[in-house]
């Protein structure tokens, strides 16, 4: 797909893997359209003049959602590629008081229920374009999961397993769906985490790529391997994600 031109929607695009992504649609000299929940970094981005549109919008509420969804189908009906890039990760026991009822609403609308929302809004708006994409970023837990954060897996997985479903339902449309499965990442979800983490800009050159390439399933790093040995012997590949805690 050629992205010169093209319209891109991208959720979470103020910082980490989004932050990158922008910078490199850019240059692809893509109009870019970020969505984000925090107005000061929206409002730098924007004056930096890189992106052709900005919307506030907390991913974790629905009605918001649906809302920003609708006036975006609005306001860019030439609109091209979706990007549901954004995350919200609680590194906690399912069982700690800090996993609470709020902690996995937030988790659940943000990483699950906002991607499916702006997909089945937009979905009118895409199938219109000759080349259109849905890119889904999700992770390796999305094949196996870690010890802590089950929340965030069983998001995660939840939209890998709506991806493949997606992809058949698309078959014979111009609207691709593509599958993005990053390692951990050095964003600041993950500050004060692990170590060996994949930079940023790493992940954001494989979506694009993917974009403009002919891949639906992209795994990143260290998730290649991950696959791999999911396939051979899940057993093994739980066992090692058990140790990681």
């Amino acid at each position: 797909m050629e992205l010169h031109g093209a319209k891109v929607l991208i959720t979470g695009g103020t910082s980490g893997i989004g932050r990158k992504t922008v910078d490199l649609l850019a240059k692809e000299n893509a109009n870019v359209i970020v969505v984000a929940r925090d107005q000061h970094k929206l409002d730098r981005l924007w004056a930096e003049g890189a992106i052709a549109g900005a919307y506030c919008c907390d991913l974790a509420d629905p009605q918001a959602v649906v809302l920003l969804a609708e006036k975006l189908a609005v306001d860019h009906p030439d609109l091209q590629v979706l990007i549901n890039n954004a995350g919200l990760q609680h590194n906690v026991g399912f069982d700690e008081d800090a996993s609470t009822p709020q902690t996995i609403r937030e988790e659940l609308n943000t990483n699950l229920l906002a991607p499916l929302l702006l997909i089945r809004v937009l979905l009118p708006t895409l199938v219109k374009q000759t080349q259109a994409a849905i890119v889904n970023v999700t992770t390796g837990l999305a094949l196996v999961p870690k010890t802590s954060s089950a929340v965030y897996c069983g998001t995660k997985g939840g939209l890998r397993i709506f991806t493949k479903a997606l992809q058949n339902q698309l078959e014979g449309t111009s609207i691709r769906a593509i599958e993005i499965l990053p390692p951990v990442v050095d964003t600041p979800m993950t500050a004060g985490r692990g170590t060996n983490k994949m930079a940023p800009d790493k992940v954001a050159n494989e979506i694009v790529h993917a974009i403009k390439g002919k891949r639906d399933e992209v795994f990143v790093g260290k998730t290649k391997l991950l696959h791999w040995v999911s396939r051979l012997s899940p057993g093994m590949a739980r066992r090692i994600m058990k140790r990681l805690g």
